[in-house]
C-alpha cells in the first residue's frame, strides 16, 4: 500500500467511525446554554424512554411551563413509582404551581417512606405553611431536629419567633445560624429586627451597619437604621438614612419628613427642620397638632414669639380638646402680646374650660391674679 492510498484509507476509517450526535445530546447542549425551546424540540425527536421524558420535564420546568413539566414527571412516575428524585422534583413543582393538596400528598408519602430525611420534612412543612396549616411549625422544628445544619428550617423557626415577639427564642435560633453562616443576610436581618423591637438600638445599629457592608439595601433596613441612629443620638447618620429614604424610596411619606426635621432640630439646623415639617404638614390628612407644636418649638429657639403663637394657634385648631396645647397657646400669647387685657382673656378662657381639674390651673390662677393687679396699678 503506497503512502497516498494509506492516507485515504485512514481518512475513510475516521469518517466511518465519526458519529452524528444524538437528539438527546443535541438537546443536552441546548439545555446547558438555556435555549429551552430548541432543547424541547430536540428531545421530542429522541427515542421515547424515561431519560427523554425526564429531560423534557426539566426543560419545560426551566421554560416556566409547569403544566407540561408535571405531565412528563407524572408519565415517568407511572412507570417507575420508586423514582425518589423524580417524586421530589414533582412535589416541589406541584407546590410552586399552587397545587398544594397534591404536593402535600407527595411529600407526606416521602416523609413516611424516609422519616430521617430532613429536607422531605422541610418541604412538607413549607406546603403546610402555604395551606395555613398549624402543623407547619412543628414540622419545621422536626426538620431542624433531624439536621441541625438545615438553615432553611431554622430560618422559618427564627422568623416565626420574631413575628410572635418571642425574641429570646429568635436570638437563640439566629445565633446558631450565624455560627454556620456568619454572613447570612436573612439571619442578620432577623437579628437586627430583634434588637430593634427590644429597643436595643446600639446593637441594632451594629447589625444594620453589617448588612450595609454586605451590600444590602431596602426601605425597611434604612428606616429602622434611621430610627436606631436617632435613639442613639447619632443625628447626622440618621439624616443620611432619612435622605436615602426620601430620595430613593418615597418623598411622600410624612413620617420620614417629620423625623428628619427632628434630627435637624437636634443639630440646630432649624431652617432645614422647618422645611421638612412644612412638607410633612402638606402631605398629611390627619390632625397636625404635633407638627405645629414641633414648629413652635423651633421658632421658640429662634426667639420668634409671633410665629410661636401662630403655630400654637394652629395646633389648637387641629386638636381643640388637648389641654396641654390650650395652655401652651396661653403661654405663647403671654410672650407675644403686649396688651395685658388680651393676655388675661386667654388665661380666663383656659380656666373657664379646664379650671376645675386642669393640670395647670394653679399657675394659671396665679398669673390671672398678677395680671389683674398689674392692670389695676396701670389704671391708678
Amino acid at each position: 500500500m503506497n503512502k497516498i492510498v494509506f492516507i485515504f484509507f485512514i481518512l475513510f476509517l475516521c469518517k466511518a467511525e465519526a458519529q452524528e450526535p444524538s437528539a438527546l445530546q443535541i438537546g443536552d447542549s441546548l439545555y446547558a446554554i438555556g435555549d429551552y425551546g430548541k432543547a424541547i424540540k430536540a428531545y421530542k425527536n429522541a427515542a421515547q424512554n424515561t431519560s427523554q421524558k425526564i429531560k423534557l420535564a426539566k426543560s419545560y420546568e426551566a421554560a416556566g411551563n409547569a403544566t407540561q413539566a408535571l405531565n412528563y414527571y407524572k408519565q415517568v412516575l407511572v412507570k417507575d413509582t420508586s423514582a425518589i428524585v423524580i417524586k421530589y422534583n414533582y412535589g416541589k413543582l406541584l407546590a410552586t404551581a399552587g397545587r398544594l393538596q397534591q404536593a402535600d400528598s407527595v411529600f407526606t408519602k416521602l416523609k413516611k417512606s424516609y422519616p430521617g430525611n430532613s429536607n422531605f420534612v422541610y418541604q412538607l412543612a413549607t406546603v403546610k405553611e402555604e395551606m395555613k396549616d398549624s402543623t407547619a411549625q412543628t414540622l419545621f422544628a422536626q426538620a431542624y431536629f433531624l439536621d441541625d445544619t438545615n438553615l432553611n428550617a431554622l430560618y422559618k423557626l427564627a422568623r416565626r419567633a420574631v413575628t410572635k415577639r418571642n425574641f429570646g427564642f429568635a436570638q437563640n435560633y439566629v445565633e446558631k445560624a450565624l455560627v454556620l453562616d456568619p454572613n447570612s443576610t436573612r439571619f442578620l436581618t432577623l437579628k437586627a429586627l430583634s434588637h430593634f423591637y427590644l429597643k436595643e438600638y446600639h446593637e441594632a445599629v451594629k447589625t444594620y451597619e453589617r448588612l450595609l457592608e454586605l451590600n444590602q439595601s431596602n426601605e425597611q433596613l434604612h428606616e429602622k437604621l434611621a430610627i436606631s441612629y436617632t435613639n442613639t443620638n447619632q443625628f447626622e447618620k440618621a439624616i443620611d438614612q432619612y435622605t436615602i429614604l426620601i430620595n430613593e424610596y418615597s418623598d411622600k411619606i410624612p413620617f420620614y419628613h417629620s423625623n428628619l426635621a427632628r434630627a435637624y432640630m437636634a443639630i440646630k439646623e432649624y431652617d432645614k427642620a422647618i422645611r421638612h415639617i412644612e412638607i410633612a404638614i402638606v402631605l398629611q390628612d390627619i390632625p397636625l397638632d404635633s407638627e405645629y407644636l414641633q414648629l413652635s418649638t423651633i421658632y421658640k429657639k429662634q426667639g420668634n414669639d409671633k410665629l410661636v403663637f401662630e403655630m400654637m394657634r394652629k395646633a389648637v385648631q387641629e386638636n381643640p380638646e388637648d389641654e396641654m396645647l390650650q395652655y401652651f397657646q396661653v403661654l405663647a400669647a403671654d410672650n407675644y402680646f403686649k396688651d395685658k387685657t388680651s393676655i388675661l382673656n386667654y388665661y380666663e378662657r383656659y380656666l373657664e374650660r379646664f379650671g376645675a381639674k386642669g393640670r395647670y390651673r394653679d399657675v394659671a390662677k396665679q398669673r390671672v391674679r398678677d395680671l389683674k393687679k398689674e392692670l389695676h396699678f396701670e389704671k391708678e
